[in-house]
């Protein structure tokens, strides 16, 4: 078994075989309908033996191939009966051997594809077309039409390898003429007669009229015509179905034919059932192979007979080939598969071998016959070479091409070439032969199945005169060593990426987490980790951004998650919207690193990387989503160079970052950053290093019911503009950039009836640029306690009195109304006002005021002699330039 499970198939498969044991941990008729009925476009039969060994020997990946035990062993007993009845005891040994031998073979069986359950199957449906003999064996039909219909439910590949040499026997054996001749005497009301007599071996227990017949048969004949009455055979398929569809009525809607399924099925059961109560001989033998396997076939295909259109596009039509055609004038389109036979799946010694065995028993045939070769071929020839023949061509006009598919023929090959190996008359030649093919083969088994010896492989590259060099000891994707390059332990990353996700999850003290996957590739994709996931790895939740199961755009949705799985590699496996956000992520907008943090790198073949990242804080239940996408849309359309962005709390950057993806610097708060010593030096070093601050607020009183970072930065910073979106807040401070002190400090003589004295004012701008943040520092003084919680208003006039910019706003940004200041307290007020970026540059006239929020009523000044001085006061002239 490899160590390193790669690919998408076989997690596929292994993923299949585990729901399928846990459906069935209670064996009941509910969970065989389930599985036996399971909407997929593959049939069940392949993955029903993994099953069986969970139950014996645990649940593993390991004993899940071990399965293939079981199809190893119908196969190799298979093509050797086959090979006896054909040619002899001898071939049969040779070509079981030799099946066992071929890479493509023994690669598989450690894998968990059902190709090679196909082949198995396909290779004892040939043994039961011998057994069957031309259809006279009734006994041999039967199990024939048992082995169609467990072969229909492998895979829907299994009519194109038995097909043609089933016609071939059908035709050849004279099985159609006795069906026509049973249809003639059916309609001419006669008994059918098998070989010349009467056709049923039961007519001599009617007697003619006014017979005497013993009483310990009178009993007997009511019941054979009991058991020879359509109705009877009516009633048995109706009980038959019921008891199999009635119990699982409610999972019938899920059906492409709904409740239609009983009433097919009653039919067809009723007709084989019909038919095998007739009396022996090639027209029922075959219609009894026939209906058997429909019969058993029907219990999967007709739930799922929407399979069929899934079979005609990948199979044939090619669906999901990124546009790949046939040529058709094309040679190399027709040597696709014979190039896989020479490179994968025989290798170039048993490829030649094939080769020099066709040509040999064609030299052969033509000595015996001449130009009627052709038509002098046994029965024995036209199976094997219709076995090989037809399933070749099919695939190989077909647009899907993968060494996989077309294994079911290679038994074939292997007849052929052990007849051909045993054919010589000479002792010696026979044993020069034999000796080079199970030399050869054991070599080859070895050297392809155990690390240790992969200098043999590498040694057996032979360069051709046409600049190509083959591997004598074959070279495939499915030819891998246990644990060495690709399949390398370390490139198994999942199991090493969910281990760490299960451990912090469980030191954060968190029992369910959300794995994001933005990957799609051999090494990381869905199919590997929802394998790896299934059973041992309960508290994950996976979260696909490789493909279109989540609803796009996917960029804001990993923001979601509590982990992330990134890798940019592979795109061509990616969809558009998986593109767009790894395109994203190639500059990723500040919000995403301040959300997450990378918590380990893996490598995997190519030189790629494959990135798991943690979330650093988690939202709480206020983060309101669509608040947070308004926000982020003022935010984008405020936002300038030299701007930085405070988020307190932290816990917000998981829900704004899915809307903002902006490159401002961020600084988020988080919750253990609230001691004041930690936070003020944290904020001191944001307002040192840039000219704004951009904050958002959100819904924080049960993380920080003091509000820490709005209230620092209210005294420090020079709040200029704020806004809220459903309990988020965004504000826009001036901060101390630039600024080493107050180049303009103004004393004041004036107050306010209330009790308010304005002692002076600081003006750290009188030029600004349209666009910027006009500072200016108001001193107060509570001359006595004041009972109204008034508004200053700051106010930029033009040349003509006409307002252009304005901030209202209680005391240091609303965080110290006047209610709240004691007598005699003195108070610096910062204020910060927005200059429109359309301000005309010019000369303009900042005054302030106060006024009260309940009435809108301004507030008259004077000064300290008693003097009006109006209901606004004139502060500064004040010079805007071009932004």
């Amino acid at each position: 078994t490899r160590v390193t499970l790669w690919g998408w198939d076989q997690p596929s498969h292994l993923l299949t075989t585990l729901r399928y044991h846990d459906v069935l941990e209670e064996p009941s008729l509910r969970a065989f309908f389930e599985v036996l009925t399971r909407p997929w476009n593959r049939p069940p039969l392949p993955w029903l033996p993994a099953v069986l060994f969970y139950r014996l020997f645990g649940v593993s990946t390991d004993v899940a191939l071990m399965a293939n035990a079981v199809f190893v062993a119908v196969l190799l007993f298979s093509v050797y009966g086959v090979g006896k009845r054909m040619y002899g005891h001898g071939v049969g040994i040779l070509a079981a051997f030799l099946v066992s031998v071929y890479p493509i073979i023994f690669s598989l069986s450690r894998f968990a594809y059902p190709d090679f359950a196909l082949t198995a199957l396909v290779g004892v449906n040939m043994y039961l077309l011998l057994l069957a003999d031309n259809f006279r064996s009734r006994g041999g039909s039967l199990l024939l039409g048992l082995g169609l219909g467990l072969g229909l439910l492998t895979k829907w590949q299994f009519m194109a390898f038995v097909g043609a040499p089933l016609a071939y026997v059908i035709v050849a054996s004279g099985s159609v003429s006795d069906l026509k001749n049973a249809l003639r005497e059916g309609r001419a009301g006669l008994p059918g007669s098998a070989q010349g007599g009467s056709s049923d071996p039961h007519s001599a227990a009617y007697p003619e009229q006014g017979a005497v017949v013993p009483s310990t048969r009178r009993g007997l004949i009511p019941f054979r015509r009991l058991a020879r009455s359509p109705w009877f055979h009516a009633l048995c398929s109706a009980v038959l179905n019921l008891a199999w569809y009635l119990p699982n009525w409610d999972r019938m809607s899920r059906f492409a034919l709904g409740g239609w399924v009983l009433l097919l099925s009653w039919l067809l059961v009723t007709l084989t059932l019909f038919v095998l109560s007739r009396s022996s001989r090639q027209a029922t033998n075959l219609l009894s192979a026939f209906l058997v396997g429909a019969a058993l076939a029907s219990v999967w295909s007709l739930p799922n007979v929407g399979y069929l259109s899934r079979f005609a596009t990948v199979a044939y039509g090619g669906a999901n080939l990124r546009g790949r055609s046939l040529g058709l004038l094309n040679p190399a389109t027709y040597a696709r598969y014979l190039q896989l036979m020479l490179s994968e799946q025989l290798s170039p010694l048993f490829f030649s071998a094939f080769l020099l065995s066709l040509l040999f028993l064609a030299y052969r045939a033509w000595q015996r016959s001449g130009p009627q070769t052709l038509r002098d071929l046994d029965s024995r020839a036209w199976i094997l070479t219709l076995w090989f023949l037809v399933p070749l061509l099919v695939f190989t006009l077909s647009l899907a091409t993968s060494a996989r598919f077309n294994v079911a023929l290679l038994p074939s090959a292997a007849i052929i070439t052990a007849g051909a190996s045993l054919k010589p008359k000479r002792f010696a030649v026979r044993s020069v032969l034999l000796c080079l093919l199970v030399v050869g083969g054991l070599t080859q088994f070895f050297a392809l199945s155990y690390d240790e010896l992969d200098w043999l492989r590498a040694r057996a590259l032979m360069p051709l005169p046409v600049n190509v060099t083959i591997n004598l000891l074959a070279k495939g994707q499915y030819i891998e060593l246990p644990a060495s390059g690709r399949t390398d332990p370390g490139y198994h990353i999942v199991p090493q990426v969910l281990d760490q996700v299960m451990a912090d999850g469980l030191e954060d003290g968190r029992e369910e987490v959300q794995l994001g996957l933005l990957a799609n590739n051999p090494y990381v994709n869905s199919l590997i980790v929802r394998y790896m996931m299934y059973r041992r790895y309960p508290g994950i939740t996976l979260r696909r951004f490789e493909s279109g199961v989540e609803e796009p755009p996917f960029y804001p949705r990993l923001f979601e998650c509590d982990y992330l799985l990134l890798m940019s590699g592979w795109r061509d496996t990616l969809s558009e919207d998986a593109l767009e956000a790894v395109a994203t992520l190639e500059s990723p907008p500040s919000l995403f690193h301040e959300a997450f943090e990378l918590r380990a790198k893996y490598t995997v073949p190519n030189d790629e990387t494959a990135y798991l990242y943690k979330k650093r804080h988690f939202p709480h239940e206020g983060n309101a989503v669509e608040a947070h996408r308004e926000l982020a849309g003022a935010l984008g359309s405020m936002a300038r160079q030299g701007d930085a962005l405070v988020v307190e709390p932290a816990a917000q950057v998981g829900v704004l970052g899915r809307y903002y993806t902006g490159s401002l610097p961020v600084y988020a708060i988080p919750e253990e950053d609230f001691l004041e010593n930690t936070l003020e030096q944290e904020l001191q070093r944001v307002m040192r290093d840039h000219r704004r601050i951009l904050a958002v607020f959100g819904r924080q009183d049960e993380v920080d019911p003091y509000h820490s970072a709005e209230q620092w930065l209210n005294r420090h910073g020079y709040r200029a503009w704020d806004s809220w979106y459903d309990g988020v807040e965004l504000v826009l401070y001036g901060t101390t950039w630039g600024k080493e002190e107050l180049p303009l400090e103004r004393s004041v003589d004036a107050y306010w009836e209330e009790g308010i004295s304005l002692e002076g004012y600081g003006l750290s701008d009188d030029e600004i640029q349209a666009g910027g943040i006009l500072r200016l520092t108001f001193h107060w003084r509570a001359l006595n306690r004041v009972d109204d919680n008034l508004k200053v208003f700051v106010h930029l006039l033009d040349e003509g009195g006409s307002l252009v910019a304005q901030r209202d706003s209680e005391p240091v940004g609303g965080s110290r109304p006047m209610r709240s200041w004691d007598e005699g307290e003195a108070i610096e007020d910062n204020y910060g006002l927005l200059v429109p970026a359309t301000v005309v540059p010019g000369h303009y006239t900042l005054l302030m005021g106060m006024y009260s929020p309940l009435t809108g009523d301004r507030l008259m000044i004077r000064n300290n002699e008693g003097t009006l001085l109006g209901d606004s006061l004139l502060l500064n002239s004040i010079a805007v330039v071009g932004e």
